[in-house]
């Protein structure tokens, strides 16, 4: 069984790791695996709301007001690479498929690979990548010529290589004049949603160290003509993912992955290695969203009005809490600030307490991060869900869980994690400062039981791999959650290339 040895404990300790932490990870590794324990799912009526459950004017204008101090801010994690997009592309250019023929007659016998490639090469032209593509005087119709100029020489040369770019800056919607990447429509959606009075916007890209000068490049080309068109001053942040939040693995006799040297190989720790960089920011109300679910132009003035209205409900929410802290700091009863508890978050004392205690529990509860969630109700779409489950000293809390987080050959587990109606797009609002306006602490409100371990091959060894509790789940578990129903037109996910023939980022012209 694995053990840390004197040598990796130096090598811990001179990296700037701490020895406790890895040797925490080692533990999780190779002991037995903890899961979530589902109560029920979150659903409408029973940890789930509705926007029109609300005055829609009322939200509207607390998100005004607080843009017009210049509260709200964008944070949206960037950091992955584009591989997967290209996947079943680079799978067939892998296989040396140059017959379109024969790739429909592999998908018309449900091959998955040939399904989702000939999505794409079948309208090519009407891709973002399209007009890359023709400045290399590239046939649309000769897949040797296509996939030579995606995938073969290099990106300075005549090839994209574009499978090797971060994601972000992949050509997703193509437009009369021009095409866009992700990073170019996230800094549009970012500015209509950030811009106060004073048409000054604040948002945080969090990406790979090693596509830092890519990033950069492309908001310097980006930023004169966003700024004069849109007629704002734009403050844009990178972060990386700092190496000290890498992780551990095993592999399938329990022992620590190593790289040639012999030292502990770490990984990068997840997304959930991103709880620093989102306390960091320094920022107030955070409006977070993942890189790849964007959409075009014509969808974006009621993706945003969405987006302002669940801004709106945090507002809304943040000043009960925050009247109720100041009430109970300054003698109130606190059966107000627990009825609170209860009708917001659903959380109830778990024992007999007296005054004294009682105050202490209630400030205690609500004086936390506080998030609303925005979920789609589908069952077309797998990942995080919203539930109930019961969290030590705070009785049944709204929860986002991930299935690789349950144990799914458990009956009972697996009948409750189907029957959840609700998918966790990633929209979020979140308000990161106390009644006092200071940052909270955001490690200290994290879950660390909610670790994920995952199943890798890692240089073609099986192996078992530490990550982080998910950014927006065991990262954020001990946070005050409110659940929201809002329509699916917000959720544009572009996990693979096929997913830009969608409506939401097709181009018909």
């Amino acid at each position: 069984m694995a053990a840390l040895q004197q040598g990796d404990i130096s090598f811990i300790q001179s990296s700037g790791r701490d020895v406790q932490e890895i040797s925490r990870q080692l533990d999780v590794l190779t002991g037995t695996r903890t899961f979530v324990r589902l109560s029920r799912p979150a659903a409408l009526r029973d940890g789930i709301c509705h926007l029109k459950d609300y005055d829609v004017s009322v939200l509207q204008r607390l998100y005004e007001n607080a843009l017009a101090n210049n509260r709200v801010s964008s944070f949206i994690p960037a950091s992955g690479s584009g591989t997967r997009l290209f996947q079943s592309l680079l799978a067939l250019y892998r296989e040396g498929a140059t017959d379109l023929a024969h790739i429909r007659w592999r998908a018309n016998r449900g091959d998955d690979t040939a399904k989702d490639a000939l999505v794409v090469l079948e309208n090519i032209e009407h891709f973002a990548i399209w007009s890359e593509l023709s400045r290399r005087e590239c046939p649309p119709n000769s897949l040797e010529h296509i996939f030579r100029a995606l995938f073969a020489d290099t990106f300075a040369d005549t090839g994209l290589r574009a499978h090797e770019l971060p994601k972000g800056l992949i050509p997703f919607h193509r437009y009369d004049s021009e095409s866009r990447t992700a990073f170019s429509e996230h800094l549009r959606e970012a500015c209509a949603l950030t811009a106060g009075p004073e048409r000054k916007c604040r948002v945080h890209f969090t990406i790979s160290a090693s596509h830092r000068t890519l990033f950069e490049r492309a908001w310097q080309r980006e930023r004169p003509f966003l700024e004069d068109a849109l007629n704002v001053q734009c403050h844009v942040e990178f972060s990386t993912q700092s190496p000290l939040t890498d992780t551990i693995g095993i592999d399938a006799d329990g022992h620590i992955l190593r790289d040639r040297s012999g030292q502990i190989a770490f990984r990068p720790g997840g997304h959930g290695a991103l709880l620093p960089n989102l306390e960091h920011t320094g920022y107030d109300i955070v409006l977070i969203k993942n890189i790849d679910n964007i959409a075009r132009d014509d969808l974006r003035p009621d993706i945003v009005r969405v987006r302002q209205l669940i801004c709106g409900l945090l507002l809304l929410v943040e000043n009960q809490v925050h009247t109720a802290l100041r009430d109970l700091r300054q003698g109130a009863n606190p059966q107000t600030a627990i009825q609170l508890l209860d009708t917001l978050f659903g959380i109830t004392p778990v024992e007999s307490l007296n005054s004294t205690e009682l105050r202490r529990y209630a400030d205690a509860q609500l004086n936390r991060p506080l998030r609303v969630c925005g979920v789609v109700g589908t069952l077309e779409h797998t990942g995080g869900r919203p539930f109930w489950i019961e969290t030590e000293n705070r009785g049944a809390t709204l929860q986002l869980v991930e299935s690789v987080e349950v144990n799914l050959d458990d009956s009972t587990t697996r009948r409750i994690f189907k029957h959840s109606k609700h998918f966790n797009p990633v929209e979020l609002a979140c308000s990161i400062r106390d009644v006092d306006g200071a940052s909270f602490r955001l490690s200290e409100f994290s879950m660390p039981a909610r670790a994920i371990i995952t199943r890798k091959v890692v240089g073609g060894v099986p192996s078992l791999v530490y990550e982080h509790p998910g950014l927006w789940n065991g990262s954020m578990a001990l946070w005050n959650t409110l659940f929201v129903e809002i329509p699916d037109l917000v959720f544009n996910p572009v996990k693979s290339l096929a997913d830009l023939w969608a409506p939401g980022h097709r181009f018909d012209g």
